[in-house]
């Protein structure tokens, strides 16, 4: 399955020394928070030595902002790519949707480290994360250009509908809800395409029963 790790990598963290001190600060994070962990504790965790971890990063947040980067850029993968795979906005935030729910299946622990756990972290740490919302606001925010005016709104309302979808996702996070994310998905693309083309057309999404092939590019899809 994709997004799996090979048997050399069964976490999916990346080979060698560098996955190895991701896994064990993404543990040690969860287990105690960014703020009651250091380096030589990741050290040992890994069971590796002081000299390989100075070798791949320059201190804990080097490391942490590395585990959050490596997942990121794979989320982002399959989020853009099922995106851009669809013709139509709602299809493809849709599908993008779906993306997401599939990685959160996969890697529960990366997404509960870079959606809470990492709020604790520095401010660089911050700074990346601040910034990957505001590239999810931008596939939000493209719906404006299938408007008749799209400057009739602005980019707040993006923001206003990922912070939405934010918070709903977080509060799953922290009650540990069993719920199947891809339950989620009808509601919050009704919070999505509302401010955009109204609630009749909102509704629909309500309704829609979740596609066997959704979240995936069209590349990957079987027939």
């Amino acid at each position: 399955m994709e997004g799996e790790g090979s048997a050399a990598d069964p976490a999916g963290m990346g080979e060698g020394a560098r996955g190895r001190f991701r896994a064990a600060a993404i543990d040690l994070a969860l287990e105690r928070g960014c703020q009651r962990i250091d380096a030589d504790a990741v050290v040992v965790r890994a069971a590796l030595d002081r000299a390989s971890f100075d070798r791949e990063f320059t201190d804990l947040d080097d490391c942490l902002l590395d585990a959050y980067l490596f997942h990121t850029a794979e989320l982002d993968r399959r989020l853009f790519a099922s995106f851009e795979a669809e013709e139509s906005w709602r299809d493809g935030l849709r599908a993008a949707a779906y993306a997401a729910a599939g990685f959160v299946r996969e890697r529960p622990r990366e997404v509960r480290f870079g959606g809470l756990v990492l709020i604790q972290a520095g401010p660089l740490i911050q700074a990346h994360r601040a910034n990957h919302l505001q590239r999810l606001v931008d596939l939000v925010d493209a719906a404006r250009q299938e408007l008749d005016d799209p400057e009739s709104l602005n980019r707040a309302v993006a923001e206003s509908v990922l912070g939405s979808i934010y918070q709903t996702m977080v509060r799953a996070l922290q009650t540990g809800s069993d719920t199947a994310p891809e339950a989620f998905i009808p509601e919050l693309m009704y919070v999505a395409v509302r401010p955009y083309f109204g609630h009749e057309v909102a509704r629909e999404e309500l309704a829609m029963p979740p596609a066997a092939a959704a979240g995936r590019p069209k590349a990957d899809r079987t027939t």
